[in-house]
Parts: structure tokens; C-alpha cells; sequence
């Protein structure tokens, strides 16, 4: 599979996908996955992109998993916002739990998708001082696998 790296911008492309950062939401290793052409479900995506989006998500999680270290990474399918699908991979790191039961102490076990939606409400100002630094390790780190 043929794949572009762009590391100024944080981008990285293949024939049918393209991984960059959450925009929204400036957590180290939130990466989004859309399609290069616009659908709004997965049954219409090409026989071709259907059998790559598998290895591409695989590819960025891996990616996500070398270096942010997270203990888990969701994968959520939406298309609301754009009503164009696409995949949000966000990493639940210890940190991060820490941090959302302490905003949550009644809560004594973890909602991945309360905590998704959490995250992306609370931390949506200034990236952290190593956001650049990971990023770019993470897109370095994807390149080498895809």
C-alpha cells in the first residue's frame, strides 16, 4: 500500500485514507481517519477501500500504541458533525482516567464513550507543551509501518 507522509503538516495518505490529528480536541495520539472521497456509510466505500480500511486502523493504532503507551485505543465510527464518515482513534491513557474520575469521583467504573465525549468537551484548549513533539513521533512511527 502506497502511502504519503507529509510530517509539516501532520498528515499522512494512502490511496483511499487520510490519518491527521484530532483538530478539535488536542490529546496526543487522538487521530482521525476519513476516506479521501466523501461517504456517508461504510457500504459505500469502494471494494478497494473497504479492503484497506482494516490495515489503515490497524497501521494508526499501532503507531498510537508506540508511543503515547495508552491502555487502551478506542475506535469510534461518526459522521455527524460532516455527515461524512470517519474514525476517531483515541487513547485512554492512565493519565487520562485518573483525570476523568477525579472531574467524575461518584463513578466507579469507565464509559469509554462518556469518557470520549468528556475529553473532547474538556480539553479543547492549548495543546500540552509535548502535543508537537508526539505528534510527530506518532506520524514518524506510522510512516515506518504503513
Amino acid at each position: 500500500m502506497h502511502t504519503e507522509a507529509i510530517p509539516e503538516r501532520n498528515l499522512t495518505v494512502n490511496a483511499h485514507f487520510r490519518i491527521e490529528p484530532c483538530s478539535s480536541c488536542p490529546i496526543a495520539g487522538y487521530l482521525i481517519v476519513r476516506p479521501r472521497v466523501r461517504v456517508s456509510s461504510l457500504a459505500e466505500l469502494s471494494p478497494d477501500a473497504q479492503a484497506g480500511l482494516g490495515v489503515t486502523l490497524a497501521a494508526a493504532t499501532r503507531a498510537i500504541e508506540r508511543v503515547v503507551r495508552p491502555r487502551r485505543v478506542y475506535c469510534a465510527l461518526f459522521a455527524e458533525e460532516t455527515s461524512s464518515v470517519h474514525f476517531h482513534l483515541f487513547p485512554r491513557t492512565d493519565s487520562l482516567l485518573s483525570s476523568y474520575f477525579r472531574a467524575h469521583p461518584k463513578d466507579a467504573e469507565v464509559s469509554g464513550p462518556q469518557l470520549l465525549d468528556w475529553a473532547r468537551s474538556t480539553f479543547r484548549g492549548p495543546a500540552a507543551r509535548d502535543y508537537q513533539q508526539t505528534t510527530q513521533a506518532i506520524f514518524s512511527a506510522l510512516h515506518k509501518i504503513i
